[in-house]
């Protein structure tokens, strides 16, 4: 038996020390691994594995007004069909892990915790499975296992993964930077990736509103290029219309994007007047597997 067979059947944690890199133990308050590192357990449920000297800034990350924005706006299930495709292509690629042992599922990015919950509750009927969510953000840490206490939510960077080696056996990064030297240090041998990128009609009409041209021919950001690292399996597709019917769903969608941070002032307040939007949704999840 392996060293992570033997973990994963104690239901022991996948987690790493960023220290040393050996395991980390779970006890009542604490996570600590055998070389003396100990890591508390926040009081709203999450672990900090984020060293200080691994920071770009004091805090690093979406701010605690960008999760909020992003938390109302899924709770009012504009991106439900995001969530829904993510669910169907995991359920659909699954089949080859063996039943009875729990699947070791990772979000990378994974903000309040919205799609990295349903998936464990699509799931769960079928597959045991621990879940965890990875997020630079310490914000959107607290805000996710204040709300999902069934998930571990790690504040980490995704440079450096604080897993086990190929421990992971699903791993999940939606419109979030993805760094392959890690995702192949701790994917497992027959793990897979699941990737969601936004293409280039992706929030069209949204964009129009902040920028005065449009670059509709950009190439998707953070596509997988090590095609000696992983196999490209399959794409779907998701193209949906959404109706943003109020002022504050306009600014929630806006505040969870990256165009918060590019778009002018005067942008801003013309953006602000709107009361109603119709907004493009087109996405590609790619699938993945370890070449090994």
């Amino acid at each position: 038996m392996s060293d992570i067979d033997f973990l994963i059947g104690n239901n022991i944690s996948i987690l790493s020390c960023p220290v040393c890199n050996t395991h980390l133990q779970k006890h009542q308050k604490s996570y600590n691994c055998t070389n003396g590192h100990n890591f508390d357990i926040a009081k709203q449920g999450y672990i900090n594995l984020l060293q200080s000297n691994k920071k770009r800034s004091t805090a690093p990350g979406d701010n605690r007004n960008m999760i909020n924005a992003r938390r109302h706006f899924l709770e009012q299930r504009y991106y439900e069909p995001v969530s829904n495709l993510l669910n169907e292509v995991l359920s659909s690629h699954i089949s080859h892990f063996t039943n009875g042992v729990p699947l070791q599922i990772v979000e990378v990015g994974s903000g309040d915790g919205y799609y990295i919950n349903r998936l464990r509750e699509t799931i769960h009927s079928c597959h045991d499975g621990n879940c965890y969510g990875v997020d630079i953000s310490k914000q959107a840490a607290k805000i996710a296992s204040t709300k999902y206490h069934n998930i571990t939510f790690v504040v980490a960077s995704a440079v450096e993964l604080p897993f086990i080696k190929n421990s992971v056996d699903v791993l999940i990064s939606l419109f979030s930077p993805f760094y392959e030297e890690s995702a192949k240090q701790v994917l497992a041998k027959q793990g897979i990736i699941i990737q969601a990128v936004p293409l280039t009609n992706h929030l069209l009409e949204l964009r129009q509103v902040l920028y005065k041209e449009v670059n509709i021919n950009d190439t998707p950001k953070n596509i997988l290029t090590q095609t000696n690292y992983f196999k490209l399996e399959e794409t779907k597709i998701l193209n949906h219309s959404i109706h943003l019917s109020d002022h504050s769903s306009i600014q929630n969608i806006f505040s969870m994007t990256p165009h918060y941070w590019k778009t002018s002032p005067e942008r801003k307040r013309e953006l602000s007047l709107l009361q109603q939007l119709d907004v493009t949704l087109e996405i590609e999840f790619r699938i993945y597997t370890n070449e090994n």
